[in-house]
């Protein structure tokens, strides 16, 4: 076996590693965190406000939060609002609006149907209404029927379609009616579709917090690799 097949296999094991943590993690084997480390948080976010916000968080994200600060700060980034973001990258996770079982329905839709996944969501304002987004088309219903195969392959829906159903519907325990994607979103929509858009949710939530600009534009663009929080990407992608 050659060197870069063995540093893939590592890599690979270490990714799926990472994964189980976090699977780990977020099903509640995790403890919280101690006054001390309670203190660290609050000397680094800017208003009370800010700390309050952190503490909506699931021990699970607050613990993941402060580990990612924590490295940025091991690598040397004194960025007050890198350090404030890191802390608060994952809020618009908080109070329930991200179940655990969106995690993989959101895996599964990037790598199998990203089209039909950003058709599925919108951006939810706070009476659960999609705002701006694009509501699932004709086209794609008629595809869900079995019809309009794309050159001869599988349709959408034959392949990635019932697979991210049959995950909503096992989390979110509700009855869905394909024919009824208007608003008011449904409570898996919401839940999925708050998954997706928990960046930009978060980065609302700082702002009225009282983080700085600069902080909320980290947040918002957390997951981009090429992007102004770049760094704060990068570590949080093994943390």
């Amino acid at each position: 076996m050659n060197t870069m097949k063995i540093m893939s296999i590592r890599s690979w094991l270490r990714s799926v590693g990472y994964r189980l943590g976090q699977v780990r993690e977020q099903l509640g084997f995790v403890a919280p965190l101690s006054e001390e480390d309670y203190k660290e948080v609050a000397a680094l976010l800017p208003t009370t406000a800010a700390l309050s916000l952190f503490r909506t968080m699931s021990p699970a994200d607050q613990q993941h939060s402060l580990r990612v600060c924590r490295r940025l700060k091991t690598r040397g980034c004194s960025d007050v609002d890198m350090l404030a973001a890191a802390l608060l990258h994952d809020v618009g996770k908080a109070e329930g609006r991200v179940p655990f079982w969106t995690r993989p329905a959101i895996v599964l839709g990037k790598k199998l149907a990203p089209q039909l996944l950003t058709r599925l969501v919108a951006y939810p304002d706070t009476d659960g209404h999609p705002v701006g987004a694009p509501l699932i088309g004709a086209r794609v219903r008629e595809r869900c029927r079995g019809r309009a195969p794309i050159n001869g392959a599988p349709t959408v829906c034959s392949v990635a379609y019932p697979i991210i159903l049959l995950i909503t519907i096992i989390g979110s325990k509700s009855r869905i009616t394909i024919n009824k994607w208007n608003a008011p979103l449904t409570k898996w929509r919401l839940a999925l579709s708050s998954a997706w858009y928990h960046a930009d949710i978060g980065a609302d939530l700082a702002l009225t917090a009282g983080l700085s600009e600069r902080a909320v534009l980290y947040i918002r663009t957390h997951h981009r690799s090429d992007g102004p929080a770049a760094e704060l990407h990068e570590v949080d992608e093994v943390s």
